[in-house]
């Protein structure tokens, strides 16, 4: 792995090395990979342009065992074309790496080849602004092994590149970690996106393929927000605090199962207010005379019908009666009443 310390160092705010030194904190084996191969390409100058260059770096593409133009070459030919194997012996496959560098221009790191993305990215960030969020992630692990015994950080999810089935992210932490299993590997630290995911050290303590598995589970959660379910973050917050939810496969249980929960927007308080009394026959005009708080009747009558608001503030909400179906969490045990044991 590279020495980005300096990055760190470069002319700017506090707040802006602070935060470099954060991100720098968790930097995965890819993501330094990729690091290396931006920060060559185009030196920053400032911590602003360092913290942008963090920011985007899913938007570069790793091509695995093409650390020359003759790998390159070869990796093209047998992962995007026909081309069959007992061919490539006749092929100049160095000068197909060229063409191929000429096409998508990267740059090699040991033996990757890092491709640029097509177009420039945009900044994300300016002196004066607030700093941006590292997210687009859902658990940060660190592991170690025998022969990494200071251990190296695993992102997930990783992006799925190069044609393979397991992300690039998680071959190449295997790679460096000179593993073959994951059960090689010892759980160093990590760290979930959501609170409410709970001490995944003692969690997982043991099982660290369990962990990575529900860490990429929950990152598909994240990325697909319910298929597109309006508001789904806001209501996933709202039935995780609701649940006192510690854990991260409560968690991605409850993320499968919000049809049993019923949640309202504090938003639309006020006009549901006004069509609650004009159901019972209350007319326009005297709500207006009243000068009725109508988001404040709306609330009173939720909390009379079980809702509670949320943590957040921006809405009510109540476990209704659909099944709870748990796929990774196990059901809570009902407690035995006194003098109900077995003699």
């Amino acid at each position: 792995m590279n020495d980005f310390d300096y990055l760190a160092q470069l002319p700017g705010e506090e707040r802006e090395q602070d935060w470099i030194r954060t991100r720098l904190g968790t930097l995965s084996v890819r993501e330094g990979i990729v690091l290396a191969a931006a920060a060559q390409a185009d030196p920053p100058e400032s911590a602003a342009q360092a913290i942008n260059q963090l920011q985007t770096l899913d938007e570069y593409t790793v091509c695995l065992d093409a650390g020359s133009y003759e790998k390159l070459g070869r990796r093209y030919l047998l992962n995007e074309t026909r081309m069959p194997q007992d061919a490539l012996p006749f092929i100049d496959l160095d000068e197909i790496g060229r063409q191929y560098e000429d096409r998508h221009p990267g740059l090699f790191i040991g033996s990757y080849y890092v491709q640029y993305p097509a177009a420039a990215p945009e900044p994300v960030y300016q002196p004066g602004m607030a700093l941006p969020a590292d997210e687009n992630w859902s658990v940060k692990v660190k592991l170690a092994s025998p022969a990494v015994p200071e251990g190296l950080w695993l992102r997930l999810p990783g992006p799925f590149e190069d044609g393979r089935e397991d992300t690039v992210e998680e071959t190449m932490a295997l790679r460096e970690l000179r593993v073959r299993r994951w059960d090689e590997c010892s759980l160093v630290d990590a760290k979930c996106i959501l609170p409410e995911a709970g001490d995944l050290i003692a969690r997982y303590s043991g099982n660290v393929a369990d962990l990575l598995y529900d860490g990429v589970q929950l990152g598909y959660v994240l990325e697909q927000k319910g298929q597109g379910s309006p508001h789904f973050m806001e209501r996933y917050a709202a039935a995780l605090a609701l649940e006192g939810c510690h854990d991260l496969k409560l968690a991605l249980d409850i993320s499968e199962n919000l049809h049993c929960y019923d949640w309202m927007q504090r938003a639309g308080l006020e006009e549901s207010g006004r069509r609650k009394l004009l159901d019972v026959g209350v007319t326009e005009e005297l709500i207006r005379a009243s000068g009725i708080d109508l988001a404040g009747y709306k609330a009173h009558l939720l909390e009379q019908e079980g809702y509670t608001p949320t943590p957040d503030g921006r809405g009510y909400i109540r476990r209704n009666a659909n099944e709870f179906h748990h796929q990774f969490s196990t059901p809570a045990q009902p407690q035995e009443e006194p003098g109900m044991a077995m003699q």
